[in-house]
């Protein structure tokens, strides 16, 4: 090998060297730039917004409860399987949580409308599901398909379609004429008869997923053991608080068994009390019911026309879920009693047609104070929407 192609060589190896040599040298320049500008603390901006996957407690399995009735009476209801005649209750209110159905309208488009009114659908109360169709449908064709599938509700249903100009939802007739594209559905979960049943549930869920999938609609259903559960507390709480009071004016004992309604008028007059149906109602400013009395005649029946009547027994009625100031209603209730009792020559009787003691009412008093007491710390202020609603 010559001279020539050894120094070439050598220069290759050493233009080589170089060129690596520069190639770190740039690389490690270019780290040390990055690092100045992305600290190691600082997030992969790939990553950012992520986070682990919450977990969610899942209500437990629901009990499945026969639909009972509220019984009215003189003493606060017992729980279920207790005594009414020697139980109370004197445990601590049953608490029970929210549950909001999951629907297919986005937070953003909530603020784009207003809520659903709350006489008409309450989350806390209601399966409320949303259903967004591609076109708008006729009113009409959605009761339509709701009428195969009515008989199996056994609880209020209330469906209410977006007034698109206004943004506020109005409730939907069987004879509207107009289209919807948005539609809310609720189904009322808890009523004086009782939670709702798995199988009114179930017919509830199929017969909107039906709809929505006939008239192409999207909507999210919910799981239903939370709702089922969350029925079952929710009534088992409007159970423990349901006092409807009764209360009775009746012929003092060893006189006639009769007392003139034409001496009981006046008194219906003077305290303002309207005649509805078969019962003449006193209500507040606004026009809601605080009690009502009821006339029965010697004929054994009920009668309104107390002025010309012989009269066997006045029972009086509130209802203390349904009145909003359940002290007040029920002083109100007792004066107006009192003033019947003088006016026929009768005396106050309980629920049992015992005579109703200075004692006796005042305890009754205290307890109306303390059922409407735990209503308000469980969200169910006493004779409010709501409180209509679940106690109806």
């Amino acid at each position: 090998m010559s001279e020539l192609q050894i120094a070439m060589i050598g220069f290759g190896v050493l233009l080589v060297a170089v060129v690596w040599g520069y190639n770190l040298w740039q690389t490690r320049k270019q780290r040390r730039m990055a690092q100045s500008v992305f600290p190691d603390t600082q997030p992969d901006v790939l990553m950012a917004g992520r986070s682990e996957p919450e977990i969610v407690a899942v209500p437990r399995e629901p009990t499945l409860m026969a639909p009972h009735a509220r019984n009215p009476g003189s003493l606060p209801p017992t729980p279920r399987g207790g005594n009414p005649q020697t139980s109370a209750w004197d445990g601590p209110a049953p608490t029970f949580e929210e549950v909001a159905p999951r629907t297919a309208v986005q937070a953003e488009d909530s603020t784009q409308t207003a809520p659903v009114p709350a006489e008409w659908a309450d989350a806390r109360a209601d399966c409320l599901l949303k259903i967004e169709f591609v076109a708008a449908v006729p009113v009409a064709k959605l009761w339509a398909e709701h009428a195969g599938w009515s008989r199996l509700i056994d609880k209020p249903v209330q469906w209410l379609g977006l007034d698109e100009k206004s943004g506020r939802w109005r409730s939907l007739l069987p004879q509207d004429a107009g289209v919807v594209q948005q539609l809310a559905v609720a189904l009322q979960l808890v009523d004086r008869k009782g939670p709702v049943s798995e199988v009114t549930l179930a017919a509830f869920l199929d017969g909107i997923r039906r709809l929505a999938q006939r008239f192409s609609g999207l909507v999210e259903l919910p799981e239903p053991a939370p709702l089922l559960a969350a029925a079952g507390e929710l009534d088992a709480f409007c159970a423990a608080v349901d006092l409807q009071l009764a209360l009775h004016v009746l012929p003092r004992q060893g006189s006639l068994n009769e007392m003139a309604g034409a001496q009981l008028k006046p008194v219906i007059d003077a305290c303002g009390l309207k005649l509805e149906g078969e019962r003449f109602v006193a209500m507040d400013v606004n026009g809601a019911e605080i009690f009502a009395l009821s006339c029965q005649s010697a004929t054994g029946l009920a009668t309104t026309d107390v002025a010309t009547q012989s009269l066997t027994a006045l029972s009086l009625a509130l209802d203390v879920p349904r009145v909003a100031d359940g002290a007040a209603a029920f002083d109100r209730l007792i004066d107006f009693a009192r003033q019947c009792a003088a006016a026929v020559g009768g005396q106050l009787a309980d629920a049992n047609k015992n005579p109703l003691s200075d004692a006796t009412s005042s305890a009754l008093r205290v307890r109306i104070g303390e059922l409407q007491a735990q209503m308000a710390q469980n969200g169910i202020p006493a004779g409010e929407v709501r409180a209509l609603r679940l106690f109806a």
